[in-house]
């Protein structure tokens, strides 16, 4: 009977041991496969955590071409060129940039996708700067030419104003040997430098008009001035005398005019002071005028 139960108690030990072992093992497995669990579950976190800095990374990245399109289009609309494909580019990509930034992750298609926008947007902004610095360039050198033309045009209109004003002198006409000869009574003219007012019942002026290949050969008015030995020249409009504008801006009273073709042939031109004017003793004085210009003058006495 004692070996009987023994014999029991042994057996009872063994089943205890096979269980014990059986939850060991059941024990381990399970731990293992909770560790692989969690492995995966760490893998798959690195992945989304992965793909999530990507999209942020490309996401910057395709902000800073956005600016650098920007600053672009800037630089275009101040050289005057138009912006309006470059303007829906910019909306395109910024609307691309704010759904990317919605995505939590990417596939592969989406990521050769995105690839190949980042590369031909880097050759474009590449592109457009060189374009940029060439038209920079251009413009530049178009300014300088600009100003060197108008450095030009301003020497050469001051060349031209300088040749203007020198014909302007040039063309001044000259009235030379201003003569006064006194006529008496029966016409017989006096050549003398002194008269005797007594004697002078007219006197006549003449003058020879210089050579001169600038002046216009036209048709010219004369002006001749007597200036009594009082100062206050003599001028009756009754008698033919007036006022002149002369090119300084003054003004000059004149005692007779006549008209002259002038055909720069040396011309003589005469005067004739009517009677009518007391010669009252004293140095008188003749002055020419032409085209606003004062172009000679003499004088006689009178005792």
């Amino acid at each position: 009977m004692e070996q009987k139960s023994n014999k029991t108690v042994k057996i009872l030990l063994a089943l205890s041991l096979v269980v014990n072992i059986a939850l060991i093992i059941f024990v381990i497995t399970l731990n293992s496969q909770n560790d692989e669990k969690a492995q995966k579950i760490d893998e798959l976190t690195g992945v989304v955590s992965t793909k999530d800095s990507e999209i942020v990374a490309k996401t910057q990245e395709l902000e800073t071409m956005s600016q650098d399109l920007e600053r672009i289009r800037q630089e275009r609309e101040n050289l005057g060129l138009q912006n309006d494909s470059l303007d829906k580019q910019i909306a395109d990509l910024n609307t691309f940039i704010t759904q990317l930034k919605k995505s939590s992750k990417l596939d592969s298609k989406k990521r050769k996708e995105l690839e190949e926008l980042v590369a031909k947007l880097r050759e474009e902004i590449t592109a457009k700067d060189y374009e940029i610095a060439q038209l920079k360039t251009a413009n530049d050198s178009l300014n300088t030419s600009v100003s060197n033309l108008t450095s030009e045009k301003r020497k050469l209109g001051d060349s031209l104003d300088l040749t203007s004003k020198e014909l302007a002198y040039a063309s001044i006409l000259k009235a030379e040997g201003v003569k006064v000869t006194a006529l008496k009574e029966n016409g017989k003219e006096m050549d003398q430098e002194e008269y005797k007012h007594s004697k002078i019942d007219r006197i006549k002026i003449t003058f020879v008009l210089a050579d001169n290949k600038a002046a216009k050969k036209n048709l010219k008015k004369f002006y001749v001035t007597l200036v009594p030995p009082s100062g206050t020249p003599f001028s009756d409009p009754i008698n033919g005398g007036g006022v002149v504008n002369l090119a300084d801006g003054t003004e000059a009273q004149y005692t007779l005019s006549q008209d002259l073709s002038f055909d720069n042939s040396n011309q003589k031109v005469s005067f004739l002071l009517s009677k009518g004017f007391n010669y009252i003793p004293g140095q008188y004085k003749i002055h020419v005028y032409s085209e606003g210009h004062k172009i000679g003058e003499g004088g006689f006495n009178v005792k």
